[in-house]
């Protein structure tokens, strides 16, 4: 039974890119410990039941999926996408049970530009919930869609992930590369934030002159990078009057010893469609080093060492914990979530 005090419930989590869910096919996955079955339907629709027949428990995954209908492969119980039981095929012509009472649990599920986002209750006392908060924003146009860049798990928790994907120390030496920056460029940097509604935002800026993957960039340009609960982080780059990159990285917790790591982009420069392979493999190497030095963490935690956060440079961990801390109360309670950060500027060397 995963640990839930780990996760923040009451909120939406990306599952996958859309392309991932085919016709007639059903998509298994684990999310916050949750086993959940995703499918689209004739229309297609996307949709996400829990993925357990309420018979005997069977995953539902593990049956077939045609014209709409989820058939169990133990006992054949058959349901439409929206939970609600059709047919127990044992049970013989002229009985009185009414099969649309027997439903399974049905996840509220948004698509927005080919990505697939699942809502995650607190509680579950009926067969659906109707969500406490709205899809988070992704910037970009609703019409527009992403490019799908990579996807990996990390061997951590989610709240080990969070700290790396916020922390700002671990760039120059975890990220060398030809392409990116230096640790023998370390430069003293300082950076304004503001609160959000569920995080905090490093506010519009100049990029770092010591960053090599900036300087291609010319006429004006500016970023804004976004951190909001459970794990997201948004870089939106302005590039002059005309083009934007957006860049969005997303932190799915699979079970309380892993996470998943989505990257999604998009832009508007047309040199980004012309080299996008190459951009793609950079883009996995960047991951790819994330990952390594997260399996290193992972042998490093082992030994359960006790673990400090220092200064400035922890200081949006600080604030992670404490918006989490923030959250779970209010949902326990039943009340506005009210965010703790306050506008302030922080200073530290990378």
């Amino acid at each position: 039974m995963a640990d839930n005090s780990l996760f923040l419930k009451n909120l939406w989590y990306l599952a996958f890119h859309g392309s991932f869910l085919k016709k007639d096919k059903l998509v298994a996955k684990e999310i916050l410990g949750e086993r959940i079955v995703f499918g689209r339907d004739s229309a297609g629709q996307a949709f996400a039941l829990r993925d357990n027949c309420p018979h005997r428990g069977v995953p539902l995954s593990g049956g077939w999926f045609k014209d709409d209908t989820l058939q169990c492969c133990y006992h054949g119980w058959e349901f439409n996408t929206d939970g609600v039981c059709k047919n127990i095929p044992a049970i013989a012509p002229g009985s009185t049970i009414d099969f649309s009472k027997i439903r399974v649990f049905r996840y509220p599920i948004k698509e927005v530009s080919d990505t697939v986002w699942v809502y995650i209750p607190e509680k579950r006392l009926h067969h659906t919930v109707e969500p406490k908060t709205s899809v988070p924003n992704l910037i970009l146009d609703p019409t527009k869609k992403f490019l799908h860049v990579e996807s990996v798990v990390l061997p951590a928790n989610i709240d080990h992930s969070v700290i790396g994907l916020i922390d700002p120390a671990h760039v120059t030496f975890v990220h060398q590369s030809w392409y990116w920056r230096s640790a023998k460029k370390l430069k003293l940097k300082e950076k304004h934030f503001a609160p959000t509604p569920l995080g905090f935002k490093m506010v519009r800026h100049a990029p770092s002159n010591n960053s090599k993957g900036y300087t291609v960039l010319k006429g004006g340009t500016s970023t804004e990078i976004t951190f909001e609960i459970p794990g997201n982080r948004y870089e939106h780059i302005q590039i002059g009057e005309k083009h934007e990159i957006i860049s969005i990285t997303t932190l799915t917790p699979l079970n309380e010893n892993t996470t998943e790591l989505n990257h999604i982009f998009y832009s508007t420069l047309p040199a980004t469609r012309w080299f996008w392979w190459p951009l793609k493999r950079l883009g996995k190497k960047f991951i790819g080093q994330d990952l390594g030095v997260f399996m290193k963490l992972a042998r490093g935690l082992e030994s359960n060492p006790t673990l400090m956060l220092i200064g400035e440079p922890d200081a949006q961990a600080k604030w992670y914990h404490e918006i989490k801390r923030l959250w779970q109360k209010a949902q326990q309670d039943n009340v506005p979530f009210e965010n703790p950060v306050k506008e302030q500027t922080l200073h530290w060397v990378t």
